[in-house]
């Protein structure tokens, strides 16, 4: 633990004074001469998170804000009202982020579904209207994006199995039955906490202590009873609704270094009639991201009944929000219209309002403005340039909008006629791409390049990043004439304060 932030540089500035120095282990001392205080302090972290505080005494102490640097690109959605927050998005596919030690995580899955419900997006002037924006320490490589309309009957609901596991979690629309509340809930310490996970309402259980690194804690689960009514279906789903708080590569470095367990994902076991818990999933991965929904296929026991008694376990920060159950509809019929954008443009947008939610203060962002300046040390390279990126999203294919911390990329779809009587309308965005993050641990996470491709799931540690010998750039070398032609540098970033006027 680094609790003292070695490595990290602290610049301050007291009227027409600037002065920058990196931190070594102890106090820091600035001289101020005649100045009272500092006007303004801004510490960069040497996990990347970067932070400023205002007005502040002498003799002062700086506390490290906790907070994501990385956690991929998220959506924003027009319900009618105005843009309100869905999820994120590109989840599956991270470029060179390490998973221990040693080892850099390969990508095996580059799309990417995750369901807008039917309350969440809304027709404005014939056109549904998505956002994605890039907020953290990342760059984002979107090589496509659709709108998958997916009608249905009344009685029915549409789940995605939106998870991250080692084995691909299947992508096309599960339809179930009306969702039913669990009989009950309880924490690892028989504490009732049905009521938090309840309904979708943002509280959360969180009665397990925090680790001594973020996204990580001790062994601890969830158990959950169903109900006499789920043994009257021939088969069942169980959906988890939460959020995970992630590890990040030079955390999992530092996991693989130590004594520590290995993360784990969730599993799930049974109680069977004797009395005895049995692995019914050994590993189902975690939540991809934030407000995210797993859907658990509940298998019979042994002497062909339901388990009325559930526990989902891991070891990871993950945090439930809503439990239910529901009866798996096959059978039901479904109208699918897959639309491609009528107007893709990337601009920049800059850094909405981040509000944090329940006693962890989880992050979920606001479309609200909070800031222009540069938050973060951009990686080095070409991003594309503003404008229509139509062309670039249409297939999967290697070509792709490179977005930088800031951007936003406006999607709108034409809305076709309404469902029928008796159906109603969900949908799902289809993506595809990576995403890179600045880490000091992930592979190559100064620089834009080396560039991804579907040709390789492995994104080679030791591949040189220089664009003229990159595959990706000699296949369509005009792309970046054309589309790729923005410069982005970290100047303004390490211009720090001197850029501020007093």
């Amino acid at each position: 633990i680094n609790s003292f932030g070695v490595g990290g540089e602290i610049e301050a500035r007291a009227g027409l004074l600037v002065q920058k120095q990196v931190l070594t282990g102890g106090p820091v001392h600035f001289g101020l001469g005649e100045q009272p205080r500092i006007d303004v302090a801004r510490v960069a972290w040497p996990n990347g998170v970067v932070q400023a505080d205002f007005n502040l005494p002498a003799r002062g102490e700086f506390v490290a804000e906790q907070r994501l640097k990385g956690s991929c690109p998220w959506l924003f959605a027009d319900d009618g009202t105005g843009l309100r927050f869905v999820t994120d998005v590109l989840w599956r596919s991270p470029l060179g982020m390490r998973i221990n030690a040693q080892d850099t995580a390969g990508v095996t899955q580059t799309e990417d579904r995750v369901l807008i419900r039917g309350d969440q997006l809304a027709p404005r002037d014939g056109e549904y209207d998505l956002r994605i924006t890039a907020e953290l320490w990342e760059t984002h490589f979107v090589d496509h994006a659709s709108l998958l309309v997916v009608d249905h009957p009344a009685d029915t609901e549409v789940f995605v199995d939106e998870r991250f596991a080692r084995d691909a979690a299947p992508l096309d629309p599960i339809v179930t039955g009306p969702s039913q509340p669990i009989a009950g809930a309880w924490d690892d310490a028989g504490k009732d906490v049905g009521d938090l996970v309840g309904k979708r309402d943002g509280r959360y259980v969180a009665t397990f202590e925090r680790g001594t690194h973020q996204g990580i804690t001790r062994d601890h689960f969830l158990e959950v009873e169903l109900g006499p009514d789920a043994e009257a279906h021939a088969a069942l789903r169980l959906l988890a609704y939460g959020w995970i708080y992630p590890t990040d590569s030079s955390i999992n470095v530092a996991l693989g270094q130590s004594s520590l367990p290995a993360p784990r994902g969730v599993a799930v076991e049974a109680l069977d009639g004797k009395g005895h818990w049995t692995v019914m999933h050994q590993d189902l991965g975690f939540p991809a991201g934030k407000l995210k929904t797993m859907v658990i296929p509940v298998e019979r026991l042994f002497d062909g009944r339901y388990p009325q008694r559930l526990r989902l376990r891991t070891n990871l920060e993950i945090y439930w929000d809503r439990i239910a159950w529901a009866p798996l509809r096959d059978d039901a019929p479904l109208a699918t219209r897959r639309l491609t954008p009528a107007v893709a443009d990337l601009d920049y947008r800059g850094y909405n309002v981040t509000e944090y939610v329940g006693p962890r203060r989880l992050e979920l962002p606001r479309y609200e403005l909070a800031s222009l300046r540069p938050r973060w040390r951009d990686l080095v390279g070409y991003h594309t340039r503003f404008g229509d990126v139509r062309e670039l999203l249409a297939e999967v294919e290697d070509r792709y909008v490179i977005m930088n911390a800031g951007d936003e990329l406006r999607l709108r779809f034409a809305a076709p006629p309404d469902p029928p009587a008796g159906w109603r309308r969900d949908f799902v965005l289809i993506t595809d791409g990576w995403v890179k993050d600045g880490d000091f641990n992930t592979a190559h996470s100064k620089t834009v390049g080396p560039l991804p491709t579907h040709d390789t799931p492995e994104y080679d540690p030791d591949a040189s990043a220089t664009l003229e010998d990159d595959p990706v750039y000699q296949r369509y070398k005009d792309d970046w004439s054309k589309f790729h032609t923005r410069f982005v540098a970290p100047d303004a970033f390490l211009r720090g304060l001197e850029r501020v006027t007093p």
